[in-house]
């Protein structure tokens, strides 16, 4: 009977926990598991957990008594009454959640730190891709915009190669004019007679076309090959221009010893002498012009003045003397003798000469402006024919509109 007493006892202590809760080894009991079973009534404490509960509903099914202290079977699991000696039950009070603590504020605030990094990047991402979709745009507004540039140049260009083809049309029709008036010069000159109207219309006459037609005419638009035709075309008038007006100032010079010349081939005067010096043991002969001719056919007079050069400190300067003609005796003794010149002799020096330099001047303009058609090796089309031919290259270009 002591036996089973002290074997109650013990059961007792392992039934109402202790033993588990203690960590005695050996324990038997289980510590019950919450909640309803089947066949369990309810826990022993109710305010085990750090949260309260509401008490569950009690099972249908009455628990089982224990009798005599001894513990179920294993797999069995009966509900334990409360003894007599337990605590009431404290009413279960509803408390609020539980403040977080640093660590959890921590880990908000780092998270909050990350979704703002993440919301950073994507504000670049958008950012970038609005600003690539603006450089496209761009892009696109700039080939839309070379395109429209590069057609407005186009049209420029064809506009400027109508212009320059009726510029370069007026400037053919000038040439035609200055190739007509020169020949009809020349003409004249070749009967003995001065073109005194030429030297009047070669300073009305000048062939409209320079570098200020290419202003504006956006000829870098142009093809390479009419480009080309274009500057040489320019050049060539420029060139032109400037060789007419030599010619101009030429004629008006030479106009007046010209016709003196021709009237005096009909009465021929004396314009021109000799006159020796002696220099060491060498006699020289100095040709020198006459200051009054006389005329060739009469009584010659006994002396006259010619026109000689001496030298000076300042250098060679002409000097006026008086000589007498020469008929005998020594020509280099005593005072300075002269001998009058034949006219034809040195008729190659003045008015032919001169007649011959114009002529020749006159025929190198017209044959740049016919091309030279003598000689097959050296053939050139001349620059009417280059006008004519550019004027026709504008002109279709001008009707790709």
């Amino acid at each position: 009977m002591a036996e089973e007493k002290k074997k109650s006892k013990i059961d007792l202590k392992a039934r109402l926990g202790k033993t588990a809760i203690g960590g005695a080894p050996g324990a038997a009991v289980p510590l019950p598991v919450p909640g309803p079973q089947p066949g369990s009534g309810p826990p022993p404490d109710m305010n085990a957990g750090p949260i309260g509960v509401p008490s569950p509903h009690p099972s249908a099914r009455p628990p089982m008594p224990s009798v005599g202290g001894i513990a179920p079977p294993p797999g069995i699991s009966p509900g334990i009454p409360l003894p007599p000696f337990a605590p009431a039950p404290r009413p279960v009070i509803q408390t609020p959640p539980p403040k977080p603590t640093a660590a959890a504020q921590t880990i908000k605030v780092e998270v909050g730190e990350e979704v703002e990094q993440e919301r950073r990047k994507a504000s670049k991402k958008t950012a970038l891709y609005a600003g690539l979709a603006a450089i496209v745009g761009i892009g696109v507004g700039f080939a839309i915009g070379g395109a429209k540039e590069r057609g407005d140049r186009g049209k420029l260009a064809v506009d400027g190669a109508a212009a320059l083809a009726k510029d370069v049309k007026a400037a053919n029709e000038k040439m035609v004019e200055l190739k007509e008036k020169l020949d009809a010069g020349r003409t004249a000159l070749e009967g003995k007679k001065f073109p005194t109207q030429l030297v009047a219309e070669l300073g009305g006459i000048n062939v409209p076309f320079d570098a200020t037609n290419l202003e504006g005419k956006q000829i870098g638009g142009l093809p390479g090959r009419v480009m080309r035709q274009v500057l040489a075309y320019t050049t060539a008038v420029q060139d032109l221009n400037k060789t007419k007006d030599s010619l101009k100032n030429v004629l008006s010079a030479a106009q007046a010893p010209v016709e003196k010349s021709w009237k005096e081939q009909e009465e021929p005067v004396v314009n021109f002498s000799v006159v020796f010096r002696r220099d060491g043991d060498k006699t020289l002969a100095e040709l020198v012009p006459n200051k009054a001719p006389f005329p060739f056919g009469k009584d010659w007079p006994a002396k006259y003045t010619v026109t000689r050069l001496e030298r000076t400190q300042q250098g060679l300067r002409p000097a006026e003397k008086e000589a007498a003609r020469w008929t005998k005796g020594d020509i280099v003794g005593g005072d300075l003798q002269a001998l009058p010149v034949d006219p034809q002799s040195v008729a190659g020096l003045t008015s032919e000469q001169m007649v011959f330099r114009l002529a020749s001047a006159m025929a190198d303009i017209r044959k740049t402006l016919d091309g030279n058609k003598d000689n097959p090796v050296e053939e050139t089309p001349g620059l009417i024919k280059e006008g004519d031919d550019l004027a026709n290259e504008l002109r279709k270009l001008s009707l790709a509109r």
